[in-house]
């Protein structure tokens, strides 16, 4: 049996900026998700929230949010969509169960 390969190669500064750009722009989307979550609830529970250029839209798939992004802010790809649980408070799991 033949052992994995691994190859690390350094990426310069030049090659990771389109990440790193990239990484802002999701930032900035969500710290506007954070500072404007009373704006959006009650109406965004059981909803998919979509967040691109600072704005945010309430839709009832997740296609239909990635295709209001797609359409308000092709140029934003830090953007994000989530569902918003319709339940308020702490969820519990029980992973052991036997």
């Amino acid at each position: 049996m033949d052992k994995p390969q691994f190859t690390i190669e350094e990426i310069d500064a030049e090659a990771r900026a389109p990440y790193r750009d990239q990484s802002e722009r999701f930032r900035r989307n969500r710290d506007w998700l954070q500072t404007h979550w009373t704006h959006l609830l009650p109406q965004a529970r059981g909803k998919f929230v979509a967040v691109a250029g600072q704005e945010s839209f309430l839709a009832d798939t997740p296609d239909e949010a990635w295709a209001w992004v797609a359409h308000a802010h092709p140029e934003d790809d830090g953007a994000f969509v989530r569902y918003v649980r319709v339940e308020q408070g702490p969820r519990i799991y029980y992973a052991n169960r036997g």
